[in-house]
Parts: C-alpha cells; sequence; structure tokens
C-alpha cells in the first residue's frame, strides 16, 4: 500500500510540474518568445510524456518555427492521447492547408466540428478551405454559421462577402462587407470587395468612393481597380 501511494504522489508531482511547465511556456509564447516557449513545454513534455495539451502546444510552436514535420508529429501524437479534443485537428488542419494538402485539411476541420460544431473559427477555416476548393455553396454556409456564432468576427464576415459576390449576389456581398468595415474600419481589403460589389451592383459612384477608401488604407489592389473599373465596366472580383 505504501508503495501504491508513493507512487500515486510521483504522478501528481509529474503532472503538476508538467502543467506549471506548460503554463509557462504558453506565456512565452504569447510574448512572442518561440525558443523559450519551446524550452519550457519540452520539460513539460519531459515531466509527463502523456499530457497531450503540451505535444499539442509544441506543434504549434514547431509550426511558428516553420518545422513542419516535428509539427505534423506532434499533432499526430495528441490526437493519439486525447482523440476527442478538437485543437489538434485544427491545427493540424492549418499545417495541411500552408502544404496545399487541402483534402486532409477538411478532413481533419471535418472531425474538429464533429467534436466542437458551435465553434466559430473552425467554420471560418474550414469554409476558408471549401473556397480554395471551389465549393462556394458550402463555403457559404460555413461563414453565415461562423457569424451566427460570433458576430464580431471580421474574417468570417469578410469572407462571407466574397462567398456571395462569387455567386453574383451582389447585395448580400455588400452588407457583409460593410459589416466588416464596421466592425474594422482600417480594413482595406473589405473596402476593396464593398467597392467591387457596390460597382458590379451598378452603384457606381459610391463604389469609386469605397475603392478610395481601400486605397487610402493601403490595399494595392484598389489603385488598379479604380484605374480600370471606375471609367468601364469589370468582371473582376475581390481576392480571397
Amino acid at each position: 500500500m505504501k508503495h501504491l501511494v508513493f507512487a500515486l504522489a510521483m504522478l501528481i508531482s509529474c503532472t503538476s510540474s508538467s502543467t506549471a511547465y506548460l503554463e509557462k511556456g504558453k506565456a512565452l509564447m504569447r510574448e512572442g518568445k518561440t525558443k523559450e516557449a519551446l524550452e519550457f513545454t519540452n520539460k513539460a513534455i519531459n515531466s509527463d510524456d502523456q499530457n497531450s495539451e503540451a505535444f499539442n502546444m509544441r506543434g504549434v510552436i514547431y509550426f511558428e518555427m516553420k518545422e513542419f514535420d516535428n509539427a505534423l508529429l506532434d499533432y499526430n501524437r495528441a490526437i493519439e492521447l486525447e482523440p476527442t479534443a478538437y485543437r489538434p485537428y485544427f491545427n493540424r488542419a492549418l499545417l495541411y492547408t500552408s502544404r496545399n494538402q487541402l483534402d486532409k485539411a477538411l478532413t481533419d476541420y471535418n472531425k474538429a466540428l464533429d467534436i466542437a460544431p458551435d465553434t466559430s473559427d473552425i467554420l471560418l477555416n474550414r469554409g476558408q478551405v471549401l473556397s480554395f476548393m471551389d465549393s462556394i455553396p458550402a463555403a457559404t454556409k460555413d461563414f453565415d454559421k461562423a457569424v451566427k456564432l460570433q458576430d464580431n468576427n471580421v474574417l468570417a464576415w469578410y469572407n462571407l462577402g466574397n462567398a456571395h459576390y462569387r455567386q453574383q449576389n451582389y447585395e448580400r456581398a455588400i452588407s457583409s462587407f460593410k459589416r466588416a468595415t464596421q466592425l474594422d474600419p482600417r480594413f482595406g481589403k473589405a473596402y476593396y470587395g464593398l467597392g467591387m460589389a457596390q460597382y458590379m451592383k451598378g452603384e457606381k459612384e459610391v463604389g469609386c468612393l469605397s475603392l478610395k477608401e481601400a486605397q487610402r488604407l493601403g490595399w494595392q489592389d484598389a489603385t488598379q481597380a479604380l484605374a480600370l473599373h471606375c471609367g468601364e465596366s469589370s468582371s473582376a472580383h475581390p481576392s480571397n
């Protein structure tokens, strides 16, 4: 019995140390101290090699360091240890997207949504992958649900506007782009999308004003759009 109690005490001690190291690693990562964060996350794993959250965190660090193979190994290990946590699937999907392995990314986002179906960021990212795959109606549904879950999600509103634009639904595109600019008045790309949607809807004068605002905010495509589209019709559409 004494041996059992001692083993349990050691396990609790290791788990506690691992958690403390991991929290320190997270704090350092938030400060942009990637190498120091890696050091403490390694300590967390060395203290408890069953700590799935630590493996996921180290995967994030490796991803930031562009050590993608190491990141993939850690995400895989995190999933093995805790298959019901959505974040490793979400992070692995980001990695696959960066490698243009869109089918694998979509599979992981689907799994993440099975676990956490009402998570706006997962829907946003899956919608972006679906857009890359030209599955625009499906992407639109994801973006629409994302903004309903999180009304202040600027990128979701922008992507929803872009998806509506690509389906030539300019009125809804305008509404979505406007919401994005309300949430972030310095979002030049959203003003560009807004200007193009307004122009295509026949609101040329107000569309050109929006394009000028995009140009003022430094969105380079707006300069060309002003030169080409504020004097003649165009079928161009906003950038992803």
